[in-house]
């Protein structure tokens, strides 16, 4: 199916242009004007000789844009030519209007292992499509349960193809980029495999593991469902146990822990009331018919954008070139308030509310939960309103299990606006700061403050630093007021309703990247942030196989003391494209003063833990080579015909074959090792220059081992 993506898109009000429709080389689209190439264009945005402006750079999820207007006419009349006029405005489908992007389906496609020692992730494009449409074949489930139901009431049943007009809507729904197929007959039968299968019936055959048997038999679903349901609350590794025994008797192919994880989320519904009770079904998955406020925190987020009522003076440059100071203007605050008990997780300010201030709010929000938690949190469901609900919606969704936008003008504003009504009172208007500006125009005016006064005493207000300040300090003191019982209650949490953030999800979230990849050498991996050069490296044994692969480096710049990076592809050190299918975490190296002087107790401590690693490596690589040398004895014993090549890959020192048992060549390598050991104690003895000298001399010549 051809792809019938755009290049127009609004963003913050704008109308922009995806870049990937201008460009000629890398990265571009397959429909693009080739107009100009990326390193070219990227020059030109940086030139302030030149028309074009940047309206939003790449990021996760979202593709650069650049404003329409500012485009030279050649280049507009050429996108309109190509494409047609942009629309003034996206008109939802009934189709979109029902779409929510399942979250569930991206964690279970983040966790996916595949390969013979189920080491591989997917791929980040891979993920996003399986989730993409997983959520898609969501909606279409729910479309057509309500248009089964419509039919049956207006007395129409069996009159009409419901897959020709599901088909349809599928494939007129282009909100998001899915790959489902056109044919109506072929999209019954994978909606038919989806409902059976679950998530696992979208992943590719050859990305699958190896023991991760499909369950494909009535009878094998049936029994498997029924161990779900036990009373007693069987954990995966025992139900597949108990699986395997009728298994290995009716010879089905053998599950483990894993299938059984994910068909355990499948019949959720139709197992709770057994293993937890009918109260526990109720409260989870029937209808509910009132709404409160969460029972503990972290079930529920909200945010929202507010001009504080603070002012503050700015100064600037006129066009005549004088200094004018203005005394108007408000900072705004982005909130992520939990309605346990209005609880501020997290906050942003600036100048006014955009998409980059409301992440940096939530970022704030899911660093704050370390802080009282000990370890990051996602919130269980996260409320938003609508603006750039389009843009944004893949990043309220990789935050939470649940995302949850209220329709246009619902009430659900009124409970964030009703606490930033308070909190002005409280700490703004309570504690006469002189800056203060008053309520909303609503209010009573004899609730506002003197307009003559506020004019009088302008030149006393803050700068824009000095408000951010009043306003850090509001919030400090609100969250004071509630801070222990919002920990408290986190006691209260069910397992089933905490979200711990993995360090490799937080940094594919709100990691930055530098536009490089960095490879692995001996003393560490280099990376140049910001300017600085700073190194990372692992004590995992695994890091060290993939010292020939390029790295994408994902850091936060608040917190430069590890970093998660992927394997990728790039030209000349620049990234080209992210694979993703390997990944590790590294610490930032520790740096070993030179002088004796300037030494102290952990520096030993660190060269310690480098000499028990690199000795623990070597005894890895010395195993190996004898497991490898007893494999080749064995396969040039039993077949004699291999005579000469065997000359070669095994010979002694006079060229002819050696017939030693590998029992002896395992004492020697042992005797080796030990004598590795034994010079370590000594090396402890003297200073840290004879140290180092004996270091190097001692270390393992594994070329010695060859002729034991």
């Amino acid at each position: 199916m051809e792809k019938r993506e755009v290049p127009f898109e609004y963003y913050d009000g704008k109308l922009g242009v995806k870049t990937k429709f201008l460009i000629s080389d890398q990265n571009k689209h397959y429909k693009s004007l080739l107009l100009i190439s990326y390193k070219a264009f990227n020059k030109r945005l940086k030139s302030k000789t030149c028309s074009e402006k940047e309206l939003r750079r790449a990021s996760l999820g979202f593709e650069a844009l650049v404003i329409y207007d500012s485009l030279c006419e050649d280049w507009r009349s050429q996108l309109v030519e190509k494409f047609g006029k942009p629309p003034e405005q996206v008109r939802q489908s009934f189709f979109e209007k029902y779409y929510i992007r399942d979250n569930q389906a991206l964690d279970f496609y983040l966790a996916h292992r595949y390969g013979d020692d189920n080491s591989k992730r997917l791929t980040p494009e891979l993920i996003e499509r399986y989730t993409i449409n997983a959520s898609v074949l969501n909606t279409l489930l729910e479309v057509r349960a309500n248009r089964k139901s419509y039919a049956k009431a207006i007395g129409v049943v069996g009159q009409f193809d419901i897959w020709d007009s599901l088909s349809r809507d599928v494939n007129a729904f282009h909100a998001v980029d899915h790959d489902l197929p056109t044919n109506k007959d072929a999209l019954r039968r994978k909606v038919g495999k989806y409902q059976k299968e679950g998530y696992s019936s979208l992943i590719s055959g050859k990305l699958m593991t190896r023991n991760a048997a499909i369950i494909k038999e009535d009878r094998q679903d049936a029994l498997l469902e029924e161990l779900l349901a036990q009373p007693v609350n069987l954990n995966n590794e025992q139900i597949a146990n108990f699986f395997n025994l009728t298994a290995e008797q009716m010879k089905w192919r053998k599950i483990d822990a894993s299938v059984v994880a994910r068909k355990r989320k499948e019949v959720d519904l139709f197992t709770k009331s057994f293993t937890r009770g009918a109260t526990e079904l109720m409260h989870t998955k029937l209808m509910q018919n009132k709404r409160s406020r969460p029972d503990t925190s972290m079930l529920f987020w909200v945010h929202d954008g507010w001009d504080v009522e603070l002012l503050y003076q700015k100064t600037k440059i006129n066009a005549e070139g004088n200094k004018v100071t203005t005394y108007h203007h408000r900072p705004t605050v982005v909130m992520v308030l939990d309605p346990f008990n209005d609880y501020i997780v997290g906050y942003a300010i600036g100048e006014n509310e955009n998409s980059d201030l409301i992440r940096a709010a939530y970022k704030n929000a899911i660093n704050h939960t370390a802080e009282l938690f000990e370890q990051r949190h996602q919130p269980y469901q996260i409320q938003s309103d609508n603006y750039q609900i389009k843009h944004l919606r893949p990043f309220y969704e990789s935050l939470c299990k649940h995302f949850t936008p209220a329709a246009v003008k619902n009430s659900k504003s009124k409970v964030i606006e009703a606490f930033f009504n308070r909190f002005n009172t409280n700490h703004l208007q309570a504690k006469m700061l002189p800056n203060w500006s008053g309520h909303n125009v609503t209010a009573s005016q004899a609730n506002q403050p003197n307009g003559d006064y506020l004019a009088k005493i302008r030149h006393q207000f803050p700068t824009y630093e000095g408000v951010v300040q009043q306003i850090v300090d509001a919030i400090e003191n609100d969250r004071a007021e509630k801070r222990m019982a919002y920990i408290e209650s986190f006691a209260n949490i069910s397992d089933k309703h905490l979200m711990p953030m993995s360090f490799d999800k937080y940094m594919h979230v709100f990691g930055e990247t530098t536009g490089y990849t960095n490879r692995m050498e001996g003393d560490g991996l280099e990376v140049t942030i910001y300017g600085q050069k700073h190194w990372y490296d692992s004590f995992d044994m695994n890091w060290r196989k993939y010292m020939h692969l390029d790295w994408l480096v994902r850091f936060d710049p608040e917190d430069l003391s590890r970093v998660y990076v992927t394997n990728a592809k790039s030209r000349n050190g620049r990234l080209l494209e992210e694979i993703g299918d390997l990944s590790f975490v590294l610490e930032q190296k520790y740096i070993q003063p030179m002088a004796i002087a300037n030494q102290e107790a952990q520096d030993g401590e660190q060269r310690s833990l480098i000499y028990q690693f690199n000795k623990d490596l070597t005894a890895t690589i010395v195993d190996r080579m004898v497991e490898r040398k007893d494999t080749v004895r064995e396969l040039f014993e039993s077949n004699p015909q291999l005579e000469t090549l065997q000359k070669f890959l095994i010979p002694d020192s006079l060229g002819q074959h050696k017939d030693h048992k590998s029992e002896e060549r395992k004492k020697a390598a042992q005797k080796k090792l030990q004598q590795f050991e034994q010079q370590d104690e000594k090396r402890q003895l003297k200073d840290w220059q004879q140290e180092q000298d004996a270091y190097l001399n001692a270390k393992v010549d594994l070329s010695n081992y060859l002729n034991d």
